[in-house]
């Protein structure tokens, strides 16, 4: 951990609680069919059905965010639709995910950025959005400095800003 706010302890969502503990029962019981040696990684909610270990964030960024930040808009190349895979000649080697056209990377702009980070900027603006408190959500970001919680991350959902908006702009029409 980077500091000791990094630490803190973090509430568990009793419903997502559940959900991993289903998913986590699923995969020792579909390792256990696999009719091979115990797994070291069983102990672990998300393993690597190669390795038995846990994921590396980096390959996971790579191989399916990124694309899926891509897969947001048509392929200019291909014509893949959102939300599907680039179209290809040939069979992808070694059975792995499709790789998308350089020109959908570049008509993606902005989203082909999307990444790990991008998931806290997200968390935030839907943490502003419940109306947690603002000190509630410096300690769910886990940040040391409120400053950082309102300065740098999250940004308000459009729709709260359209409400907000129409507040004001019917109180100014009830004043004219």
């Amino acid at each position: 951990m980077k500091t000791e706010y990094s630490e803190d302890e973090l509430p568990l969502d009793p419903e997502f609680a559940m959900v991993l503990l289903d998913w986590k029962l699923q995969s020792e019981k579909e390792a256990a069919s696999e009719d091979s040696t115990p797994s070291i990684g069983l102990e672990l909610v998300f393993r690597s059905h190669v390795t038995e270990r846990h994921y590396h964030t980096a390959p996971i960024q790579q191989d399916y965010i990124r694309p899926a930040g891509c897969c947001l808009v048509e392929c200019p190349k291909c014509g893949a639709g959102v939300g599907v895979w680039c179209e290809q000649d040939s069979p992808t080697p070694n059975g792995k995910r499709l790789p998308l056209h350089e020109e959908r990377r570049e008509a993606a702009g902005k989203y082909d950025g999307i990444g790990w980070h991008t998931f806290r900027h997200t968390y935030r603006s839907w943490l502003d959005d419940t109306g947690a408190p603002m000190g509630v959500q410096q300690k769910l970001m886990r940040h040391a400095q409120i400053s950082t919680t309102m300065n740098v991350y999250g940004n308000a959902l459009m729709e709260a800003k359209r409400e907000a908006n129409t507040k004001v702009v019917r109180k100014a029409l009830r004043s004219a």
